[in-house]
């Protein structure tokens, strides 16, 4: 017998852009639901998808070769007076389809700034419920399930696996679990793994949450998509550090006033540290024979923030980035990557107290690993 989610996702026969409008959007809170709860069967009661297999690595080498070879930058005035970067590619500008037109889009100086977090980005974790999947289109196919695009489907289970098993264990044993989703985009994983852990019984009253991110408009996202899940609405907060659930805007190296929050036992950091400079394999610049940018904020210094942020023997979700074709194709248009393994992750996270927790699993350019913080006495 079919679940109720699945036979209004089938009613509606969503594309994956108009599953996002769904979820996101005003309104439509009963497709919203279905779309989450679709989601969070897939993630919790079904394998992970599989990461893509040689077949489709090879065809990401030639997309490299292709895409550098009909991409053009052009170099213009802004709308604000500076000088900027635009991106024509025929192929691309053809397809007309989100995804495609946000990689055209002007790049910006500040490399950080561009996170999985715009619509566009979302769309290719749509990918992921069997009802939506199916009405995917040719170019949704080549633009939200390619290898990449693949990968971070992938992780995005993990993620969720991940921070619920930790957050569970706790809540067992009748032990409060204070969760972060830091630079979180619009939240989704964190969003379902509280919908979870609701779902599954545990006390509301033991669990703090705050997801944060640097855009304003991702984190009205978080809080209308929030207010459409009964679970969630009644447990949102208007201040952070208050039992229930938090969003706000959040810069990392500038914490929250009007003081430090109380250490969470939970930490997400994921899809950020390929952002930022410091213990990488490699790099974006080294790889074109650029220069490092001047004045970049070292990744150290995030990993010491979050440190700050994450209680003793507290646990860290983070993800790596491996070098590989898929990855380069964003390079093309004017992305800059810090490309890092789990050798270069572990000495990377050492400046903010953490460990490895012998907990990962690997796709074909992601880890997505725990890491523990230090107790107080140093020790594990």
């Amino acid at each position: 017998m079919k679940h109720e989610h699945s036979v209004l996702l089938e009613k509606r026969k969503l594309a994956p852009m108009e599953a996002l409008v769904s979820l996101y959007g005003e309104g439509d809170t009963e497709t919203a639901r279905a779309i989450v709860a679709s989601l969070s069967h897939r993630i919790f009661h079904h394998d992970p998808p599989a990461p893509s297999g040689a077949v489709r690595r090879g065809l990401a080498h030639f997309a490299l070769w292709l895409m550098r070879k009909t991409t053009r930058a052009q170099r213009q005035i802004g709308p604000d007076g500076a000088p900027m970067v635009t991106y024509r590619n025929a192929i691309l500008e053809g397809a007309d389809h989100p995804y495609a037109i946000t990689l055209l889009e002007p790049s910006r100086a500040d490399t950080s700034s561009f996170v999985e977090g715009g619509d566009p980005m979302n769309a290719v974790y749509m990918m992921l419920v069997p009802e939506i999947r199916r009405n995917a289109n040719l170019w949704d196919s080549i633009m939200l399930d390619s290898v990449q695009a693949r990968d971070v489907q992938w992780r995005l289970v993990w993620e969720t696996r991940m921070t619920h098993e930790l957050a569970a264990r706790r809540l067992k044993d009748g032990r409060p679990v204070r969760l972060k989703a830091a630079a979180a985009g619009t939240g989704l994983s964190m969003i379902l793994v509280l919908n979870r852990l609701l779902e599954e019984g545990h006390n509301p009253d033991l669990i703090a949450a705050t997801i944060g991110d640097r855009e304003e408009a991702n984190v009205r996202k978080a809080v209308r998509l929030m207010e459409k899940l009964p679970s969630l609405k009644p447990l949102l907060a208007t201040e952070p550090g208050a039992r229930g659930i938090f969003a706000g805007v959040e810069d990392l190296l500038a914490p929250w006033s009007p003081g430090p929050l109380p250490a969470s036992d939970v930490v997400t950091l994921v899809g950020i540290l390929e952002y930022f400079h410091g213990h990488t394999a490699t790099t974006t610049e080294e790889l074109s024979g650029e220069a490092a940018p001047e004045g970049a904020v070292e990744a150290a210094a995030l990993v010491r923030a979050i440190g700050q942020l994450t209680a003793p023997d507290g646990s860290l979700v983070v993800n790596t980035y491996r070098l590989g074709a898929a990855a380069q194709i964003l390079e093309t248009f004017g992305k800059k990557f810090r490309y890092r393994g789990r050798p270069e992750m572990e000495q990377l996270l050492a400046h903010g107290g953490f460990t490895p927790d012998n907990r990962f699993t690997s796709g074909n350019i992601f880890d997505v690993e725990v890491f523990r913080k230090a107790d107080l006495n140093g020790s594990r």
